[in-house]
């Protein structure tokens, strides 16, 4: 037998149950259906744990900003914080704007959508996974691989992206809105860790430092951002790394590391302190001239970096052009990048369906009446801090109202 819908929604992460919330609450026949074994299970990984959800500092996404900055008009931080507030989810906001469930728990945001799930009476189902959809161009027929048909007016599309495939990523959402006429942007991990030279790096995993990180090429600064940076037995990590990682698009570029920032004006005030270290500390190691600013793994790196012979040399043997050239690599220390650590380690999926084919007021496809995509499916992704959940939360909530 054949069921009937108004609503059908393909995916039971953070944009899908709210959709489905949002089209429940308008009184609307709606069927969520996931393939894991749980909803939320991605959602339920976010930020170690904690779920930073939203954020109300300055937008900063990629692929198509326009889009998402329309979306985040339509709908906006506090709507989200409304809806949340509405079904028992208080926030808690932290520095730069980023907010948090009070609980400092992921698992309290699902359990406060399963909540609005079951309040509103929505049928669902977990580890169904969706073989084919098809339409008559009046209504969506679904086939489960349970092989069972599902048929319903509207469909909405909240698949995700590909990475993170042990939580559920995968091509899916692209292939089912390929198979509906549209365009799909070529995907890619970002929000990744990156494999690097592995000579740049020795002697380093393990070590967490603070700095200001930039992706160059041809010496020009293509992006720069801060933050704390983790050394790997592979390369490097940590948030600033991560927001780096969409503009390494080849193989062998480079990230350059300020060991420096905010503690010299300019690379001539931290030489005379050079000078001046050099005749305190002149019979011991050349390592000690950068001692106090950097931990002494790095402070060798960096003599390493700048030639600086390490063979049982003083500091007082360090000339005045050697001083140079170890301020110059403090501050410009150079890694290659040879790779990312792939769709298994990254954070979201940059790429996706074509944003210019889907009504920014609606989320509704401009070339399909009655279909729908939202969250990361679509060729919109943020920096760290709340901006990829807050865009899957705000897609799926406007097309719940809409569809």
């Amino acid at each position: 037998m054949n069921r009937i819908y108004d609503v059908i929604i393909i995916g039971g992460g953070a944009s899908g149950m709210i959709a489905a919330v949002k089209a429940a609450e308008r009184n609307l026949k709606v069927l969520l259906l996931d393939k894991n074994q749980m909803l939320g299970r991605k959602l339920l990984a976010s930020g170690n744990g904690r779920c930073n959800i939203l954020n109300h500092g300055k937008l900063r996404y990629y692929g198509d900003p326009g889009f998402a900055a329309g979306i985040l008009k339509r709908c906006t931080p506090e709507m989200l914080i409304d809806f949340f507030n509405h079904y028992g989810l208080m926030l808690t906001e932290e520095a730069d704007g980023r907010m948090y469930p009070l609980t400092y728990q992921s698992a309290s945001v699902v359990a406060a959508l399963k909540k609005a799930i079951l309040i509103n009476h929505i049928d669902y189902a977990v580890c169904t996974a969706v073989q084919s959809v098809n339409t008559d161009h009046k209504s969506f027929t679904v086939l489960t691989t349970d092989n069972e048909c599902i048929t319903a007016q509207s469909l909405v599309v909240a698949c995700g992206g590909c990475v993170q495939p042990k939580l559920g990523g995968s091509q899916d959402g692209y292939a089912f809105l390929r198979q509906l006429g549209h365009s799909i942007v070529p995907v890619f991990p970002s929000l990744v860790p990156l494999v690097t030279d592995p000579k740049s790096i020795s002697g380093l995993a393990g070590i967490r430092v603070r700095c200001a990180v930039s992706v160059t090429e041809q010496e020009n600064i293509l992006y720069k951002t801060s933050g704390e940076l983790l050394f790997t037995q592979y390369g490097i990590s940590g948030i600033c790394v991560m927001q780096c990682s969409r503009y390494i698009t080849r193989d062998h570029m480079t990230i350059e590391i300020d060991f420096f920032q905010d503690l010299f004006p300019d690379e001539e005030e931290a030489v005379q302190e050079l000078k001046r270290r050099r005749i305190l500390f002149r019979n011991e190691t050349p390592v000690s001239l950068l001692e106090g600013m950097v931990v002494d793994h790095i402070a060798y790196a960096v003599l390493k970096q700048a030639g600086i012979p390490l063979r049982g040399e003083k500091a007082a043997d360090i000339s005045d052009d050697e001083l140079k050239r170890i301020v110059h690599k403090a501050r410009h220390y150079q890694i290659t990048v040879k790779d990312n650590k792939g769709i298994d380690f990254a954070q979201v999926t940059a790429g996706g369906a074509d944003c210019r084919e889907f009504n920014p007021l609606t989320m509704e496809s401009l070339i399909l009446p009655g279909l729908y995509a939202v969250g990361e499916v679509l060729n919109v992704d943020g920096d760290c801090g709340g901006y990829n959940l807050m865009f899957a939360f705000a897609t799926g909530y406007i097309a719940g109202e809409s569809c």
